[in-house]
């Protein structure tokens, strides 16, 4: 009797571990067809298996994960130089993964894991020159690994890491390229329906030192979660952190281009059952750009009634736009055309569907300036047959309708006026540094308050000490600025 229960137990042992691995290839196959069908759908992004090689206790593939053919399209139209060239046949061809997978129930993939499957892999090196020196300099077996694994409940998790590099590449690359870089994580997770994800991303530090650019990445963390509704469209809410993010030119200051402590929210959902609402929502302690610095920016803004049925249509368009017809695959000029058809018919029908901008805050301060602001953008699409309606002037006029309130103070004016007249200057030859300070601020305060003061005498603004606030309504062909009908040029 004994006998017979070590040898059922043995049995089962066998069927476990001998044979389940089998049957669990064929299951394993499909989950990863499926998310790369599943990743593809994704507007911007492609996964695909070139490679698939399905054995009885483990199986081999090779992935190829990049941007569609939408996106490369639009990059392609920007590339001319050399190098840039080079960069976007290497964004062509993808990011290609080596990817070995082990069939369950038990697999021994990084440590024990009780799974219907496991995957490890990693980035598969890139036909280039400078690529295979840099890997040979940095010492490192891949630029970017991942670990994968499917629960017996048929949830994926996700885990893909890149190491740290810290190196100088001046020799390689032929010109100055000094690399820091703390290595990034990302963690995440889909459903077993392949319906929902969760994405944590963090990169705590990145800086590039090139030839004539500067880039910094600091303390960089993402979290994004997705929801798919129908074949085409993904709804769901993220948050974006960056500590720091600066593009630099050592050789022009004025070339910077920084945001510091700088936060952006979104939540993208159904308003009703025919309708999606966009709400946006960022924040950054610092922004620089060509010059001008702005401290404490705000903008929070909801985007409404974004008909539904029309954002589906442009999904699922541009995705049969680059589809082969009679063994045929289009050519950039006829899926140009067919991306405008596109985008007329399902500007037209998101019209139709009556949108709405709301400008909920907009503000930042400018030294001792400060300008806040508020609005709301509404187009009446009820009973518009088609959108060469709204060619008409008048016609458009009727169905906009515009509320735009703004607070600033004279510090604010002078300091754009103080801007203005830099560039003006320096343009005509005028070397600002030379001049005293005081008639340089003279001149500023002069021209400021000038023009602030034509402003009021025309009703554009209405005063109040060193405060200015405007007031600018439009509703039924009707355009008010602080209650009364005004002119305004161009309009």
């Amino acid at each position: 009797m004994k006998n017979k229960k070590l040898l059922g137990l043995a049995i089962v042992i066998i069927l476990i571990f001998g044979v389940a691995p089998y049957f669990v290839g064929n299951t394993a196959r499909e989950n990863i067809e499926k998310q790369a069908v599943l990743i593809s759908q994704t507007p911007g992004y492609s996964l695909n298996i070139r490679e698939y090689e399905q054995g009885w206790f483990t199986s081999r593939a090779v992935m190829a994960y990049g941007f569609d053919e939408h996106t490369l399209n639009i990059l392609g139209k920007s590339e001319k130089k050399q190098d840039e060239k080079e960069i976007f046949n290497v964004l062509k061809d993808g990011f290609v993964f080596e990817v070995d997978i082990a069939h369950g129930p038990v697999t021994f993939q990084n440590g024990v894991n009780f799974a219907i499957m496991t995957m490890t892999g990693k980035l598969q090196d890139i036909n280039h020159e400078a690529f295979r020196k840099i890997k040979e300099a940095s010492k490192t077996d891949s630029f970017l690994n991942l670990f994968a694994s499917v629960s017996y409940g048929g949830t994926t998790n996700i885990d893909m890491e890149s190491p740290s590099l810290k190196i100088d590449y001046s020799d390689i690359a032929g010109q100055k390229m000094i690399v820091d870089y703390s290595g990034m994580n990302m963690q995440a997770t889909i459903n077993a329906a392949l319906d929902e994800y969760n994405i944590h991303f963090n990169l705590d530090q990145l800086k590039m030192n090139l030839a004539d650019v500067d880039i910094i990445f600091r303390k960089m963390v993402l979290n994004a979660n997705g929801t798919k509704i129908n074949d085409y469209l993904w709804l769901g809410s993220g948050e974006t952190n960056a500590g720091e993010f600066t593009i630099s030119n050592p050789k022009a200051k004025a070339m910077t281009v920084s945001f510091i402590d700088f936060d952006s929210e979104y939540d993208f959902r159904k308003e009703s059952a025919d309708a999606l609402t966009m709400q946006w929502n960022s924040s950054g302690r610092k922004i620089m750009a060509s010059g001008v610095e702005l401290e404490d920016f705000k903008l929070d803004l909801n985007i409404n009634h974004l008909d539904m049925a029309a954002i589906t249509d442009y999904a699922k368009s541009i995705q049969e736009s680059y589809q082969t017809a009679d063994g045929k695959t289009p050519t950039p000029e006829e899926i140009a055309a067919k991306t405008q058809i596109i985008a007329t018919r399902v500007g037209e029908q998101i019209i139709k569907g009556s949108p709405e901008l709301v400008i909920n805050n907009l503000g930042f301060a400018m030294g001792d300036g400060y300008y806040e602001s508020d609005g709301t953008l509404s187009i009446d699409g009820k009973g518009l047959k088609n959108i060469q309606q709204l060619s008409d002037p008048i016609a458009l006029n009727k169905r906009l309708a515009v509320l735009v309130n703004i607070n600033f103070n004279r510090a604010l004016a002078k300091a754009v006026t103080t801007i203005a007249m830099k560039k003006q200057m320096a343009a005509g030859g005028v070397d600002i540094a030379t001049m005293p300070p005081e008639q340089l601020d003279q001149m500023i305060d002069v021209q400021a308050g000038a023009a602030l003061q034509s402003f009021v005498n025309q009703g554009y603004f209405i005063q109040d000490g060193e405060k200015y606030t405007t007031n600018f309504e439009m509703k039924d062909g009707q355009r008010l600025i602080n209650g009364k009908p005004l002119p305004i040029p161009g309009m």
